[in-house]
């Protein structure tokens, strides 16, 4: 069921369940703004109260869309965050489909990493524009790590300039009352680890790291109930693969779903099926079982899925599923 959660340092309440906004910037398929609007009034509609995005999505479609979809709330009933740590920059020349990393039809922008005190200052204050807000309650340092940059030398510069200079932009915003809480987003855990060594995060962002098909990250949370630093799961549904209706079409890791894991997922729907819940409600709530875990962000490309996915975080789910799962590890 949908709750409110707290985020433990600054005690600022989230709902459970997070709107993604990266599918609002084309990712995997282009919409139209007519559709990404319609998108963002159901979900209004239902109830979604928390919603995600970052300048990375579609080059700043993302924002731009969400931050229209948004205008006929009241500032305060609802939870916004975004991220730092890449900048936008005028594009000269067309650009092939890998510089958005699956964005279709984006906006015409370079991006540029930049995790210092200035480029996060003004990554905030793009933010805010494309956003059309006067605050954001959570702000994330977007895909620190070598998830994105590799095992090199400019990974370890980026990490060096955010614990040298970035983080201190970060303390400041929230100090200043522009933001509520901070933290970094990843899609591993050592970088969110190492974060955690060098800096004081209120939140941490992990993706596509603890779902029905990842589940042994103990260590992690362990570390961040120590640092009394909460923490929000993204991509529960391990890049649809969990929800696929065609798993010979389905993605895992953005790419073909091994027959492995197709294997597993079969298996755990068919433990679903046995007690009247549907795969995607049990993935949507399995990540708050853990005590650590505040909000759950989904992705949300049509209305079907705004009304889909919010009706999955509600369902009552038996406690004999779980006890099922965790009879096969999943636990």
């Amino acid at each position: 069921m949908i709750t409110q959660n707290t985020i433990k340092s600054v005690g600022l309440s989230v709902p459970s369940l997070t709107f993604g906004a990266a599918s609002l910037a084309n990712l995997f398929r282009t919409l139209s703004n007519n559709e990404a609007m319609d998108i963002v009034d159901k979900a209004i509609q239902v109830g979604w109260r928390y919603f995600d995005t970052a300048p990375h999505y579609g080059s700043g479609l993302s924002e731009l869309r969400l931050g229209l979809g948004l205008r006929g709330l009241e500032r305060s009933e609802y939870v916004l965050s975004t991220k730092v740590g890449r900048l936008l920059q005028s594009r000269k020349q067309e650009p092939g489909l890998e510089a958005g990393e699956f964005f279709y039809d984006e906006n015409p922008f370079n991006r540029q990493a930049d995790y210092s005190y200035e480029g996060i200052m003004r990554s905030y204050e793009n933010s805010i524009q494309r956003l059309g807000t006067r605050y954001i309650d959570i702000l994330y340092v977007h895909d620190l790590g070598t998830y994105t940059y590799g095992n090199t030398e400019l990974e370890r510069q980026h990490f060096k300039t955010f614990c040298e200079s970035g983080q201190k932009a970060l303390e400041e915003l929230k100090r200043n009352g522009d933001i509520k809480a901070w933290g970094a987003g990843a899609n591993e855990e050592a970088i969110l680890m190492e974060v955690m060594d060098n800096a004081a995060p209120d939140i941490l962002m992990l993706a596509n790291r603890y779902n029905l098909l990842e589940t042994d990250r103990q260590a992690f949370f362990a570390k961040c109930e120590s640092n009394n630093v909460s923490v929000a799961v993204a991509a529960p549904f391990a890049t649809g693969v969990l929800v696929a209706k065609d798993k010979s079409k389905a993605l895992y890791e953005y790419g073909s779903a091994p027959a492995q894991v197709i294997e597993k997922v079969n298996a755990i729907e068919a433990l679903c099926a046995k007690h009247a819940v549907p795969i995607g409600a049990a993935a949507l709530q399995f990540p708050l079982r853990n005590q650590n875990v505040v909000t759950v962000t989904c992705g949300v490309q049509s209305v079907e899925q705004a009304l889909t996915n919010f009706a999955w975080a509600n369902w009552d789910i038996p406690q004999g599923l779980w006890d099922e799962l965790a009879s096969i590890g999943i636990q």
